[in-house]
């Protein structure tokens, strides 16, 4: 069966690898290094995926082709090179299926090679390399983006003594660096219980514990990755899933891969925040504004930064207080002189009536992606399916305007209705597109540059045009009227000037 499933795999590879012709680099765009390119060109990145879709590698029973083919239908949406397809994977599994279910085989990057099911760390499992390398290759051919998480801190801090024991063959009670789960040291290397904060996996550096025999397998591990990765030029290296190391623990790996891999290739990073301010979890100082404007990193993902971790269970909170949280970083950035894009590789609040909201949300606050995290209720297929609408929506959108040349400026509306909160992506005079939560029907005003435009209102779910566009003036002096439809409590206005912009 294993020998009949790997055929099949090798047969993909190879068809994908000639499919695959087209360099599809993924760079910082020049123009406005807020965003990223791929070949030169700007892009904005978008995502849903269906369940399991962050470790589709290490779990077999998983056609990850179906979430890449579904949201190449929703790319497509766009008619736009500008706007891409953006896929997370955590290429090996943290054994914590408590999100989206159990599943019933699992391979590691590491060989199993006793009848106990301990690993050989020094040992690569062939099966698990022909996942990855078909998973990046098909990617590529469509032109996404993937997210490649090198660690994850749920996998290592999580057990026997940890922050939280999700159990037996779980978390770091299952991960093969755990010297009861392999066959190349004792736990005099490295215990086999775990902490929150100081996990003893993170105290392998020469500058920490010293633990050169773990660390060694750490950088064979690492090194095996970035053999496969130099094959993909599509892909981000982010160090890790949220993150809950030190900030020293974070730089190493960020210097050790910039030694070993492209000159070009992006190296990223996801803290985990300290669910208050933003600081990091364990280490205050491991935390995206941080990062931001420390040049080991080419860009930061600040999902954990702008959730509702961070702002709470309202949507219009997170929408608003992730905005303001963004223009927090890009101020930072703009004062050090090291702007780079805001990766937003996973949103929480994903749900039909409050996914749409955050979702647009991180494009007009001027993040480089958006993208749905996973489902959560007893119908998880028909939410994913309504996740890879609006990511299409959210595409089709974006594809029309020339976003890398327009900048977040919410301040632009001067007034709007009751309780109505507005966020605005503005090319001042050209392009103003205006998203408007908890919006109450009536006249908001927006301080728009004198001339001529067209108002087309959009339903953010569908993308579809609401009534029909209108002709509005903006005198010297005086703001653009908008008049919000009734029955919408969040809906997206393009103001587009009549000459074209």
């Amino acid at each position: 069966m294993i020998k009949g499933r790997m055929a099949a795999l090798l047969a993909l590879l190879t068809a994908g690898a000639m499919a695959a012709g087209a360099e599809q680099r993924v760079e910082v765009y020049s123009g406005n290094p807020h965003y990223f390119a791929m070949d030169g060109e700007p892009v904005f990145l978008v995502g849903a995926t269906y369940p399991h879709g962050w470790t589709p590698i290490s779990r077999p029973e998983i056609d990850y082709m179906r979430t890449l083919d579904r949201l190449a239908e929703e790319v497509e949406r766009a008619g736009s090179d500008n706007v891409r397809g953006l896929l997370r994977c955590l290429p090996y599994d943290p054994l914590n299926h408590m999100h989206d279910g159990d599943v019933t085989e699992v391979i590691q990057p590491w060989r199993q090679v006793d009848d106990e099911g301990r690993y050989d760390l020094t040992e690569f499992e062939p099966e698990w390399e022909e996942r990855l390398r078909h998973y990046l290759g098909a990617a590529k051919e469509r032109g996404f983006v993937v997210g490649l998480e090198v660690w994850d801190d749920w996998s290592v801090t999580r057990g026997v003594n940890g922050a939280w024991d999700p159990g037996e063959g779980a978390a770091w009670n299952g991960h093969p660096f755990n010297p009861d789960n392999n066959v190349n040291y004792g736990a005099d290397v490295l215990p086999t219980t775990t902490q929150g904060c100081g996990a003893p996996f993170y105290q392998t550096l020469p500058d920490k514990e010293n633990i050169a025999e773990a660390l060694a397998h750490q950088h064979a591990y690492v090194d095996h990755l970035l053999g496969i990765v130099a094959d993909y030029p599509n892909v981000l290296l982010t160090l890790s899933n949220e993150t809950r190391a030190d900030l020293a623990w974070s730089r190493y790996w960020a210097e050790y891969i910039r030694e070993r891999a492209e000159p070009w290739r992006l190296i990223g990073e996801m803290p985990s925040t300290n669910r208050q301010d933003g600081g990091g979890e364990c280490d205050y100082d491991l935390n995206p504004l941080t990062l931001a404007t420390d040049d080991r990193y080419g860009y930061v993902d600040i999902a954990q930064g702008v959730s509702r971790h961070e702002f709470g269970a309202d949507p219009v909170e997170q929408a608003i207080g992730g905005a303001e949280r963004i223009q927090l970083y890009f101020d930072a950035m703009n004062e050090a002189g090291a702007v780079k894009p805001l990766l937003v590789v996973k949103d929480y609040t994903n749900d039909q009536q409050n996914g749409p909201i955050v979702h647009w949300s991180r494009f007009l606050a001027g993040a480089a992606s958006s993208r749905f995290h996973r489902s959560f209720d007893d119908d998880p297929e028909q939410r994913v399916e309504a996740q890879f609408q609006v990511a299409g929506s959210l595409a089709h959108v974006a594809g029309q305007i020339p976003f890398w040349e327009m900048a977040p400026n919410p301040g632009l509306i001067e007034s709007a209705p009751g309780d109505t909160r507005p966020l605005v992506l503005a090319q001042p005079g050209a392009h103003y597109l205006v998203q408007f939560v908890n919006a109450s029907a009536g006249e908001a005003t927006l301080a728009a540059e004198a001339g001529v435009y067209t108002v087309t209102w959009r339903d953010p779910v569908t993308a579809d045009i609401i009534g029909e566009p209108a002709a509005a003036s903006a005198e010297d002096g005086a703001p653009l009227t908008l008049s919000i439809p009734e029955g919408h409590g969040h809906i997206i206005a393009h103001v587009a000037a009549e000459s074209g912009g």
